[in-house]
């Protein structure tokens, strides 16, 4: 009896699951370009590390349409490679939904030298209104802000997977 109830239970649990990924909306690529302008905000030496808190004003086009500030850190570690952790508050478009959305954006480059090219990953943490229900993540590359430019904007290509959840 124990292994009937318990062998129910396990069908009924796989069932559900299955039932919660039939409906969501089918994963779609995710493509275009992220531009943006820093302000540097404040510096710190620690450690030989330099943190430099930056806010940005971005523009998205592709997938996403819209603009987005940005909040971070850039970290110029005293071997040379440079990293980046920050947030993203978009505010725009996707397909015929628009919204906000709150993405988490981590990065990396080897180190400061020109033509070297940031990468990184993406994710959505929330969205409000008709993004509320979007989700996804991937990656982005590119060569970004170039300082002795400072007025240009940093091209940055993104791309992922993103998918609606029912409504």
């Amino acid at each position: 009896m124990k292994k009937t109830c318990l062998t129910l239970i396990t069908v009924l649990m796989v069932l559900s699951i299955l039932s919660i990924a039939a409906h969501a909306g089918p994963p779609t690529t995710a493509e275009g370009l992220w531009q943006y302008i820093p302000t540097i905000e404040d510096v710190r030496v620690a450690n030989g590390n330099t943190f430099i808190h930056i806010t940005e004003v971005g523009q998205w086009t592709g997938t996403f349409e819209g603009v987005s500030t940005e909040e971070g850190t850039v970290v110029r570690h005293s071997s040379g490679f440079v990293s980046f952790k920050g947030k993203v508050s978009f505010v725009g478009s996707v397909g015929d939904r628009s919204g906000t959305l709150e993405m988490r954006v981590v990065g990396e480059k080897p180190d400061q030298l020109p033509g070297t090219e940031w990468e990184g990953k993406w994710v959505i943490l929330s969205g409000t209104d008709g993004l509320a229900t979007l989700h996804g993540h991937g990656t982005w590359w590119g060569p970004g802000w170039n300082s002795a430019h400072p007025t240009e904007w940093g091209n940055i290509n993104y791309s992922g997977k993103i998918h609606f959840d029912p409504e």
